[in-house]
Protein backbone atom coordinates (compact mmCIF):
# COMPACT_ATOMS: atom_id res chain seq x y z
CA UNK A 1 0.00 0.00 0.00
CA UNK A 2 3.01 2.25 0.68
CA UNK A 3 4.44 1.42 -2.42
CA UNK A 4 1.24 2.37 -4.17
CA UNK A 5 0.58 5.62 -2.35
CA UNK A 6 4.38 6.59 -3.50
CA UNK A 7 3.74 5.85 -6.73
CA UNK A 8 0.79 8.02 -7.08
CA UNK A 9 2.38 10.78 -5.34
CA UNK A 10 5.23 10.47 -7.50
CA UNK A 11 2.74 10.23 -11.18
CA UNK A 12 0.96 13.81 -9.28
CA UNK A 13 4.35 15.62 -9.08
CA UNK A 14 5.30 14.50 -12.70
CA UNK A 15 1.98 15.71 -14.12
CA UNK A 16 2.47 18.81 -12.30
CA UNK A 17 5.92 19.43 -13.70
CA UNK A 18 4.86 18.37 -16.81
CA UNK A 19 1.75 21.14 -16.81
CA UNK A 20 4.54 23.70 -16.02
CA UNK A 21 5.55 24.85 -18.95
CA UNK A 22 8.05 27.57 -16.96
CA UNK A 23 11.15 25.01 -16.19
CA UNK A 24 13.77 27.08 -14.23
CA UNK A 25 15.52 29.25 -16.91
CA UNK A 26 13.59 28.12 -20.30
CA UNK A 27 10.71 29.70 -21.97
CA UNK A 28 8.66 27.97 -24.40
CA UNK A 29 8.64 28.27 -27.78
CA UNK A 30 6.93 26.84 -30.98
CA UNK A 31 9.88 24.12 -31.51
CA UNK A 32 9.89 23.20 -27.85
CA UNK A 33 11.74 24.90 -24.59
CA UNK A 34 14.26 27.55 -24.63
CA UNK A 35 16.96 27.86 -22.62
CA UNK A 36 17.92 31.09 -21.54
CA UNK A 37 21.31 31.28 -22.64
CA UNK A 38 20.07 30.77 -26.06
CA UNK A 39 17.15 33.59 -26.58
CA UNK A 40 20.53 36.50 -27.42
CA UNK A 41 18.71 39.43 -28.83
CA UNK A 42 15.03 39.30 -28.62
CA UNK A 43 12.23 41.18 -30.13
CA UNK A 44 9.18 40.91 -27.87
CA UNK A 45 6.22 42.00 -30.13
CA UNK A 46 6.51 41.33 -33.87
CA UNK A 47 3.40 39.58 -35.58
CA UNK A 48 4.27 37.52 -38.57
CA UNK A 49 0.11 37.73 -39.56
CA UNK A 50 -2.87 39.93 -38.56
CA UNK A 51 -6.22 40.52 -39.45
CA UNK A 52 -9.30 42.27 -37.51
CA UNK A 53 -11.72 39.59 -36.14
CA UNK A 54 -14.01 39.60 -39.16
CA UNK A 55 -11.38 39.27 -41.68
CA UNK A 56 -13.23 35.41 -42.25
CA UNK A 57 -15.95 37.57 -44.27
CA UNK A 58 -13.66 37.78 -47.33
CA UNK A 59 -12.48 34.49 -47.48
CA UNK A 60 -14.12 33.68 -50.12
CA UNK A 61 -12.15 36.55 -52.37
CA UNK A 62 -8.87 37.02 -50.06
CA UNK A 63 -8.40 33.29 -49.09
CA UNK A 64 -5.38 32.46 -46.45
CA UNK A 65 -2.34 31.41 -48.68
CA UNK A 66 0.09 29.59 -46.48
CA UNK A 67 2.91 29.25 -48.60
CA UNK A 68 2.84 32.26 -50.04
CA UNK A 69 2.43 34.34 -46.61
CA UNK A 70 5.10 32.29 -45.39
CA UNK A 71 7.19 33.43 -47.95
CA UNK A 72 7.24 36.84 -47.13
CA UNK A 73 7.42 36.48 -43.58
CA UNK A 74 10.39 34.36 -44.21
CA UNK A 75 12.04 37.43 -45.72
CA UNK A 76 11.14 39.55 -42.79
CA UNK A 77 13.02 37.00 -40.48
CA UNK A 78 15.92 36.80 -42.23
CA UNK A 79 16.40 40.48 -41.91
CA UNK A 80 15.62 40.35 -38.62
CA UNK A 81 18.34 37.66 -37.91
CA UNK A 82 20.68 39.72 -40.02
CA UNK A 83 20.82 42.65 -37.73
CA UNK A 84 21.75 40.14 -34.88
CA UNK A 85 18.52 38.87 -33.47
CA UNK A 86 17.79 35.60 -32.44
CA UNK A 87 14.54 35.40 -30.95
CA UNK A 88 11.13 37.13 -31.86
CA UNK A 89 7.95 37.18 -29.63
CA UNK A 90 4.68 36.89 -31.60
CA UNK A 91 1.69 37.91 -29.28
CA UNK A 92 -0.99 37.29 -31.80
CA UNK A 93 -3.85 36.11 -30.06
CA UNK A 94 -6.47 33.90 -29.93
CA UNK A 95 -9.51 36.06 -30.90
CA UNK A 96 -8.11 38.02 -33.92
CA UNK A 97 -7.13 36.65 -37.11
CA UNK A 98 -3.48 35.83 -38.52
CA UNK A 99 -1.84 33.34 -35.38
CA UNK A 100 -0.96 30.26 -37.20
CA UNK A 101 0.91 27.74 -35.22
CA UNK A 102 2.12 26.14 -37.94
CA UNK A 103 3.31 28.70 -40.07
CA UNK A 104 5.23 29.82 -36.90
CA UNK A 105 6.94 26.36 -36.64
CA UNK A 106 7.15 26.50 -40.18
CA UNK A 107 9.27 29.52 -39.80
CA UNK A 108 11.32 28.72 -36.74
CA UNK A 109 12.28 25.91 -38.77
CA UNK A 110 13.28 27.64 -41.73
CA UNK A 111 14.54 30.73 -40.34
CA UNK A 112 16.97 29.62 -37.66
CA UNK A 113 15.24 31.96 -35.07
CA UNK A 114 13.42 31.22 -32.10
CA UNK A 115 10.30 31.77 -32.12
CA UNK A 116 7.66 31.84 -29.02
CA UNK A 117 3.90 31.68 -29.40
CA UNK A 118 1.01 33.45 -27.37
CA UNK A 119 -2.50 32.77 -26.29
CA UNK A 120 -4.71 35.51 -25.13
CA UNK A 121 -7.64 37.69 -26.07
CA UNK A 122 -7.74 41.13 -27.41
CA UNK A 123 -9.48 44.43 -25.88
CA UNK A 124 -13.01 44.61 -25.70
CA UNK A 125 -13.48 47.22 -28.44
CA UNK A 126 -11.35 45.17 -31.25
CA UNK A 127 -11.52 41.72 -29.97
CA UNK A 128 -13.57 38.72 -29.76
CA UNK A 129 -15.64 39.78 -26.73
CA UNK A 130 -19.42 39.11 -27.97
CA UNK A 131 -18.44 35.65 -27.72
CA UNK A 132 -17.55 35.28 -24.21
CA UNK A 133 -20.54 38.33 -23.49
CA UNK A 134 -22.89 35.99 -24.97
CA UNK A 135 -21.66 33.15 -22.91
CA UNK A 136 -22.06 35.09 -19.65
CA UNK A 137 -25.67 35.82 -20.71
CA UNK A 138 -26.83 32.43 -21.13
CA UNK A 139 -24.62 31.04 -17.64
CA UNK A 140 -21.26 30.45 -18.27
CA UNK A 141 -18.78 31.61 -15.69
CA UNK A 142 -16.52 33.21 -18.29
CA UNK A 143 -13.45 33.71 -16.11
CA UNK A 144 -13.50 29.51 -15.62
CA UNK A 145 -13.54 29.28 -19.38
CA UNK A 146 -11.10 31.72 -20.22
CA UNK A 147 -8.48 30.81 -17.49
CA UNK A 148 -9.60 26.99 -18.78
CA UNK A 149 -8.27 28.29 -22.53
CA UNK A 150 -5.20 29.79 -21.74
CA UNK A 151 -3.75 27.40 -19.74
CA UNK A 152 -4.49 24.52 -22.42
CA UNK A 153 -2.78 26.64 -24.82
CA UNK A 154 0.23 26.45 -22.35
CA UNK A 155 0.25 23.02 -21.29
CA UNK A 156 -1.39 20.96 -24.26
CA UNK A 157 -1.18 23.50 -27.19
CA UNK A 158 -2.71 25.59 -29.89
CA UNK A 159 -6.00 23.68 -31.19
CA UNK A 160 -4.65 20.43 -32.01
CA UNK A 161 -1.72 21.48 -33.57
CA UNK A 162 0.99 20.98 -30.59
CA UNK A 163 2.72 23.88 -30.40
CA UNK A 164 2.17 25.52 -26.99
CA UNK A 165 2.13 28.92 -26.13
CA UNK A 166 4.96 30.63 -24.04
CA UNK A 167 3.15 33.39 -23.24
CA UNK A 168 0.04 35.18 -22.14
CA UNK A 169 -1.06 38.33 -23.99
CA UNK A 170 -3.71 40.65 -22.02
CA UNK A 171 -5.31 43.52 -23.93
CA UNK A 172 -7.43 46.65 -22.34
CA UNK A 173 -8.75 50.37 -23.95
CA UNK A 174 -8.06 53.57 -22.30
CA UNK A 175 -8.37 55.07 -19.89
CA UNK A 176 -9.85 52.14 -18.39
CA UNK A 177 -10.05 48.41 -18.17
CA UNK A 178 -13.79 47.25 -18.94
CA UNK A 179 -15.33 44.89 -16.89
CA UNK A 180 -14.96 42.08 -19.40
CA UNK A 181 -11.54 43.04 -19.76
CA UNK A 182 -10.89 42.59 -15.93
CA UNK A 183 -11.98 39.05 -16.24
CA UNK A 184 -10.28 38.53 -18.80
CA UNK A 185 -7.01 39.68 -16.30
CA UNK A 186 -8.18 37.75 -14.29
CA UNK A 187 -8.15 34.57 -16.10
CA UNK A 188 -4.67 35.52 -17.22
CA UNK A 189 -3.40 36.53 -13.80
CA UNK A 190 -4.46 32.84 -12.74
CA UNK A 191 -3.02 30.68 -15.42
CA UNK A 192 0.26 32.78 -15.15
CA UNK A 193 0.69 31.68 -11.64
CA UNK A 194 -0.17 27.87 -12.10
CA UNK A 195 2.17 27.36 -15.46
CA UNK A 196 5.21 30.40 -14.31
CA UNK A 197 4.67 31.99 -17.80
CA UNK A 198 5.12 35.45 -17.91
CA UNK A 199 2.63 38.27 -19.20
CA UNK A 200 2.66 41.28 -21.86
CA UNK A 201 -0.03 43.66 -22.22
CA UNK A 202 -1.85 45.81 -24.98
CA UNK A 203 -2.63 49.04 -23.88
CA UNK A 204 -4.46 50.87 -26.42
CA UNK A 205 -3.43 54.80 -25.91
CA UNK A 206 -1.55 56.16 -23.56
CA UNK A 207 -2.93 56.14 -20.42
CA UNK A 208 -4.02 53.14 -19.05
CA UNK A 209 -0.64 51.51 -17.98
CA UNK A 210 -0.72 52.38 -14.18
CA UNK A 211 -4.50 50.79 -13.95
CA UNK A 212 -3.22 47.85 -15.68
CA UNK A 213 -0.48 47.80 -12.86
CA UNK A 214 -2.43 48.30 -10.01
CA UNK A 215 -5.25 45.45 -11.42
CA UNK A 216 -2.13 43.01 -11.68
CA UNK A 217 -1.15 43.81 -8.19
CA UNK A 218 -4.61 43.66 -6.94
CA UNK A 219 -4.79 40.62 -8.18
CA UNK A 220 -1.48 39.04 -6.61
CA UNK A 221 0.45 38.86 -9.86
CA UNK A 222 4.09 38.50 -10.17
CA UNK A 223 5.08 42.06 -11.37
CA UNK A 224 8.65 40.54 -12.49
CA UNK A 225 7.06 38.47 -14.90
CA UNK A 226 4.98 41.52 -16.56
CA UNK A 227 5.55 43.99 -19.24
CA UNK A 228 3.15 46.65 -19.74
CA UNK A 229 3.15 47.03 -23.26
CA UNK A 230 2.80 49.90 -26.24
CA UNK A 231 4.30 53.06 -24.10
CA UNK A 232 5.34 54.04 -27.39
CA UNK A 233 1.77 55.51 -27.13
CA UNK A 234 2.77 58.09 -25.17
CA UNK A 235 5.65 61.45 -25.85
CA UNK A 236 5.03 62.30 -21.45
CA UNK A 237 7.63 60.96 -19.94
CA UNK A 238 5.72 61.46 -16.71
CA UNK A 239 3.48 58.61 -17.65
CA UNK A 240 6.26 56.22 -18.08
CA UNK A 241 8.12 57.06 -14.65
CA UNK A 242 4.53 56.71 -13.02
CA UNK A 243 5.03 53.02 -14.15
CA UNK A 244 8.45 52.50 -13.18
CA UNK A 245 7.85 53.97 -9.62
CA UNK A 246 6.41 50.85 -9.22
CA UNK A 247 9.21 48.37 -8.52
CA UNK A 248 9.32 45.25 -11.19
CA UNK A 249 7.53 45.72 -14.06
CA UNK A 250 9.05 46.15 -17.26
CA UNK A 251 7.47 48.60 -19.25
CA UNK A 252 8.05 48.08 -23.13
CA UNK A 253 8.57 50.35 -25.83
CA UNK A 254 7.35 48.02 -28.48
CA UNK A 255 5.31 50.23 -31.27
CA UNK A 256 8.94 51.79 -32.39
CA UNK A 257 9.07 53.03 -35.89
CA UNK A 258 5.22 53.03 -35.54
CA UNK A 259 4.24 55.90 -33.29
CA UNK A 260 5.57 59.55 -32.46
CA UNK A 261 9.36 59.75 -33.47
CA UNK A 262 9.74 61.51 -29.62
CA UNK A 263 8.66 58.69 -27.74
CA UNK A 264 12.37 57.38 -28.76
CA UNK A 265 13.61 60.36 -26.70
CA UNK A 266 11.52 59.38 -23.36
CA UNK A 267 13.93 56.07 -24.32
CA UNK A 268 17.21 57.53 -23.77
CA UNK A 269 15.54 59.97 -20.96
CA UNK A 270 15.05 57.03 -19.32
CA UNK A 271 18.17 55.19 -19.59
CA UNK A 272 19.93 58.41 -18.48
CA UNK A 273 17.93 57.93 -15.40
CA UNK A 274 18.73 54.05 -14.94
CA UNK A 275 15.99 52.56 -15.83
CA UNK A 276 17.48 50.68 -18.55
CA UNK A 277 16.81 47.42 -16.77
CA UNK A 278 13.68 48.22 -16.89
CA UNK A 279 12.98 48.81 -20.58
CA UNK A 280 12.13 46.59 -23.82
CA UNK A 281 11.91 47.31 -27.33
CA UNK A 282 10.75 45.54 -30.34
CA UNK A 283 8.22 47.30 -33.37
CA UNK A 284 4.94 45.96 -32.85
CA UNK A 285 5.63 44.94 -36.79
CA UNK A 286 2.91 42.99 -39.08
CA UNK A 287 4.88 40.60 -41.72
CA UNK A 288 1.66 40.50 -43.90
CA UNK A 289 -2.09 41.74 -43.20
CA UNK A 290 -4.42 38.93 -44.38
CA UNK A 291 -7.60 39.85 -46.20
CA UNK A 292 -7.40 42.26 -49.69
CA UNK A 293 -4.39 43.92 -50.52
CA UNK A 294 -3.89 46.97 -50.15
CA UNK A 295 -1.15 49.95 -50.11
CA UNK A 296 -0.84 52.57 -47.47
CA UNK A 297 -2.74 55.73 -48.46
CA UNK A 298 -0.99 59.09 -48.39
CA UNK A 299 -2.04 60.19 -44.79
CA UNK A 300 -0.06 57.10 -43.62
CA UNK A 301 2.94 56.91 -45.24
CA UNK A 302 4.89 57.65 -41.90
CA UNK A 303 4.34 53.87 -41.90
CA UNK A 304 6.77 53.09 -44.67
CA UNK A 305 9.85 53.06 -41.59
CA UNK A 306 7.60 50.67 -39.76
CA UNK A 307 9.64 47.63 -39.93
CA UNK A 308 11.49 45.16 -37.77
CA UNK A 309 14.83 46.23 -38.12
CA UNK A 310 14.25 50.03 -37.04
CA UNK A 311 15.66 49.99 -33.80
CA UNK A 312 19.14 48.69 -34.90
CA UNK A 313 19.09 50.35 -37.89
CA UNK A 314 18.14 53.69 -36.73
CA UNK A 315 17.23 53.76 -32.86
CA UNK A 316 20.48 52.15 -31.88
CA UNK A 317 22.60 54.94 -33.65
CA UNK A 318 20.51 57.56 -32.26
CA UNK A 319 20.44 56.30 -28.60
CA UNK A 320 24.32 56.14 -28.75
CA UNK A 321 25.00 59.09 -30.59
CA UNK A 322 22.75 61.05 -27.08
CA UNK A 323 25.35 58.44 -25.12
CA UNK A 324 23.27 55.30 -24.34
CA UNK A 325 25.93 52.57 -24.20
CA UNK A 326 26.50 49.30 -25.90
CA UNK A 327 25.92 47.39 -22.04
CA UNK A 328 23.03 49.49 -21.76
CA UNK A 329 21.43 48.21 -24.93
CA UNK A 330 22.24 45.06 -24.10
CA UNK A 331 20.44 45.34 -21.04
CA UNK A 332 17.11 46.28 -23.00
CA UNK A 333 17.63 43.57 -25.96
CA UNK A 334 19.20 40.67 -24.09
CA UNK A 335 18.90 40.46 -20.39
CA UNK A 336 15.96 42.20 -20.14
CA UNK A 337 13.65 39.99 -22.53
CA UNK A 338 15.30 36.59 -20.67
CA UNK A 339 14.62 37.61 -17.21
CA UNK A 340 10.77 38.51 -18.31
CA UNK A 341 10.38 35.28 -20.19
CA UNK A 342 12.24 32.70 -17.80
CA UNK A 343 11.98 34.14 -14.63
CA UNK A 344 15.76 34.47 -14.19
Amino acid sequence: MKKILLLVIAILFSAWFMVSSAIAGQVMGVLGPISGDKLGQTLVHEHMTFAYVNHFADESVAPYDREAVEAKCLKMLEDIKSVGVKTVVDPSMCDVGGRDPILLMNLAQKSGLNIIAATGLYWEGEGGSRYYKWNQMVGRNIEDDIYELFKREITVGIGKTGVKAGVIKLASGDPKISDYEKIVFKAGVRAAKETGVPILTHTQLGTVGPAQQELFLSLGANPKRILIGHQNNSIDINYHLSQLAKPDFFIGFDRTSLRDVKAENCIIELVKKGYANRILVSHDAIGVWLGRPFTWPAAMKALENWYPTYIHKKLIPKMKEAGVTDEQINTMLVDNPRRLLTGE
